[in-house]
């Protein structure tokens, strides 16, 4: 596959990556199974793995950790708090280091920063990101990250304020259409060096069709690593055939398939863009929480 440089980290990864929310029992996929695809994983030359404490009440770091007890210098390993606080952001942390059987995370999220308000929560006194420093200074923590997946200026805040190593962002073909990660965040956070993960890439479903195409727009924006979540065997073989081939769209590719899923871009069909999860009808609105 194809490797790019990951920021200013000095280390290099694959164009494919594992998300690590769907090798949980919710997914129907069985701890051997998650074991199984994770090792297959590696071996076929996928390093990046990134999970959350939040996933499926622990699970997916857990089954993750079970792989990385013997296998951790082969992986880099990232997950995720959800608690703003800096005391509920530190028990986190000591949790997911406990399910990941590790002594240190390659790289710490503060996630899915969904309006101003919460990036203030995030980075104020008193917030995750007091941790987030600390536990880089006790080398629990190795890089310093953040994530969004509504609107996109949120992080050029967010890197105005603090200089993140890392930015999981959601860059699927329907984002493309509205609140564009890849045309408002990308040429800031590549001009500053930032290492970019792209997440959603298939649309939480919506583009299951059309996974080449899919796989092959994201791969084609200048993003350090595309994570894919992956519950069975089938689809990471799969994924990793459109890596190991991949070739960019040609214009005219691109086209053709932003014709074809531009009926796709409605609000319950990109729910992470909505301003209700669970009743995904309006499109999350501009500068939402800005003080």
């Amino acid at each position: 596959m194809e490797t790019r440089e990951f920021g200013k980290t000095g280390e290099k990864f694959p164009i494919l990556s594992f998300g690590g929310q769907r090798i949980v029992d919710e997914h129907q996929c069985t701890e051997e199974e998650a074991i199984e695809i994770v090792n297959t994983a590696i071996d076929r030359g996928i390093r990046y793995f990134d999970t959350a404490w939040m996933y499926s009440e622990g699970q997916a770091e857990s089954r993750l950790g079970k792989v990385a007890k013997h296998r951790r210098s082969e992986m880099w390993l990232a997950t995720k708090t959800w608690d703003p606080t800096r005391d509920g952001a530190r028990q986190q942390l000591e949790t997911s280091l406990k399910r990941l059987q590790t002594d240190y995370v390659d790289e710490w999220r503060l996630h899915n920063v969904w309006d101003y308000a919460r990036l203030d929560e995030f980075t104020g006194e008193g917030g995750a990101l007091e941790t987030a420093i600390q536990a880089r200074e006790e080398g629990l923590v190795r890089y310093l990250s953040i994530s969004c997946h509504t609107d996109p200026q949120i992080l050029v805040e967010a890197l105005d304020r603090f200089p993140f190593d890392s930015a999981l962002i959601a860059v699927s073909a329907l984002d493309h259409f509205i609140l564009s990660f890849a045309e408002e965040f990308l040429p800031v956070a590549n001009a500053k060096g930032i290492a970019t993960i792209g997440m959603k890439v298939l649309g939480l479903g919506s583009l299951t069709h059309d996974v080449e195409r899919s796989l092959r727009y994201a791969f084609s924006l200048p993003l350090s690593t595309v994570i894919v979540g992956m519950e069975t065997m089938a689809q990471l073989e799969q994924n990793l055939a459109i890596a190991e081939s991949f070739t960019p769209p040609t214009d005219e590719e691109r086209l053709a398939f932003f014709r074809d899923i531009i009926p796709l871009v409605q609000p319950e069909k990109m729910r992470w863009k909505t301003t209700e999860w669970q009743n995904p009808t309006e499109w999350v609105p501009r500068r939402r929480g800005l003080n």
